[in-house]
């Protein structure tokens, strides 16, 4: 009897297990004075700069700057005058100097706004943790708005034109009657390549600010080059001291994100990892390029007119300008008033002691070192030397001098000053022999040569 081989029974089921899902880990949520500090920076910089970036384009930029301008030229006197209770009235003529009380008023006010805008921001958005795709469109928005004005500044620099060589006004000039600004203006005119030199620092931290890539690295050239303009301008009181301030900010604000990174390298001696580069954000690809082209086109623009107006700047007022027709330092030889010859007496009031030609003034150097200064103008004759009352438009002459050179050396000038007939025998001053104009670059020096 034969037995059957047993049935082998089913294997039993395998029950498949499902990983969980990978999730992303979640960013931790940003500290409170983190969010409040992001917050306020940011309703300050929108605040102070609300025209960027329209105020740089072409043809409406100025119209558009000019009308926010017009705006903050209502509001903060009245806000100085109604809210502040400031006795006086703010000045407001357009001097020239980014330090005037009117400054400092708007300065104030835009902090006030950035202050009240921060706590309406935290109670509307009280629940909001973190502000990750803001902080990069903030970011983005000050990389441009730093780099265009060091592009700008860096151009004028290496087009010297911002720091012309010293007039020669300036080198007749007493050293103890420089103002600290005219001394530094003088000292950083002096030199081509000193200009270059701090000129092309601007420019390299302006041209690293343009993309996210170098962005840390360019901050850091604008901050060292930046420490020493905001000092420059504080300690020779040049009246840009704001201005120049707020671009150190904003270099120092682009740093941030990369600080913790920056002190392990520098400082302690640790690893880091490489920052992301990613967007917080995505967007589609027609919108990408379209971007990228955009920001060609905008670079490309950026620096074909800032290098294109700081060449015409030097090139029509600046070192590179055609020299002043007789452009030159003059010592009188002679001085005939009314057709009276006088002698080169240090208590005649009327006597000139030397005449500078320069670009559009002259400059009349009497005996006791009182110096008159003339706007000037060349006849229609060719021939003849307009002074003008001033520098204005509608300026009237206040003398006319007719002019001759009997030699290459020598100029005479004949004609009515103050009521007074004047005929004026000068001989030019070889300005090449003067220690600052004559002294030039040494590899070898034997011993200091320190006048």
């Amino acid at each position: 009897m034969t037995t059957a081989a047993p049935i082998p029974s089913a294997p039993e089921p395998v029950a498949l297990v499902t990983p969980p899902l990978a999730t992303e880990p979640v960013p931790p949520a940003w500290s409170l004075a983190k969010r409040l500090g992001f917050r306020f920076v940011c309703a300050f910089i929108l605040i102070s700069c609300f025209a960027f970036p329209l105020d740089s384009l072409p043809v409406i930029g100025t119209s558009i700057s000019q009308a926010i301008s017009d705006f903050w030229a209502i509001v903060v006197p009245w806000v100085t005058r109604n809210v502040a209770r400031y006795p006086n009235e703010l000045p407001m003529d357009q001097t020239g100097s980014g330090d005037r009380a009117f400054d400092y008023a708007q300065t104030a006010l835009f902090l006030a706004l950035a202050l009240i805008t921060t706590a309406v921001w935290s109670l509307v958005d009280r629940w909001r943790q973190r502000y990750d795709k803001a902080h990069t469109l903030l970011h983005i928005y000050v990389r441009y708005l730093l780099a265009i004005p060091m592009l700008g500044y860096g151009f004028s620099k290496v087009f010297k034109s911002q720091f012309p060589m010293a007039s020669v006004e300036r080198l007749t000039q007493s050293l103890g009657d420089f103002s600290p600004m005219g001394l530094l203006w003088t000292f950083m005119g002096h030199s081509p390549g000193y200009n270059l030199f701090t000129g092309g620092a601007e420019v390299l931290g302006g041209l690293l600010l343009l993309t996210r890539r170098t962005t840390t690295l360019g901050a850091l050239v604008v901050i060292g080059v930046m420490s020493n303009v905001v000092a420059l301008n504080f300690f020779y009181d040049v009246p840009v001291k704001l201005y120049s301030t707020q671009l150190l900010l904003f270099a120092v604000f682009l740093t941030l994100p990369d600080l913790r990174r920056l002190a392990n390298v520098f400082v302690l001696n640790r690893a880091t990892q490489p920052a992301s580069l990613e967007l917080p954000f995505t967007l589609p690809t027609r919108v990408l390029w379209a971007t990228r082209a955009a920001k060609l086109l905008f670079i490309g623009w950026l620096l074909h007119g800032g290098a294109t107006r700081s060449h015409e700047r030097y090139t029509q007022w600046g070192d590179g300008a055609p020299p002043p027709l007789l452009g030159g330092l003059y010592q009188v030889e002679s001085f005939t008033r009314d057709g009276q010859e006088l002698p080169p007496l240090l208590t005649d009031p009327h006597r000139w002691r030397a005449v500078s030609v320069g670009r559009n003034v002259v400059t009349a150097r009497k005996m006791d070192d009182v110096r008159r200064h003339f706007p000037v103008k060349e006849g229609e004759d060719g021939k003849s030397l307009l002074l003008m009352s001033s520098w204005d438009d509608d300026a009237k002459p206040v003398a006319t001098l007719q002019r001759e050179t009997p030699e290459a050396e020598h100029l005479v000038l004949r004609g009515e000053v103050d009521g007074a007939k004047v005929d004026v025998k000068l001989k030019a001053v070889d300005l090449s022999k003067t220690q600052l104009r004559g002294r030039g670059f040494n590899w070898v020096q034997e011993r200091p040569y320190n006048r």
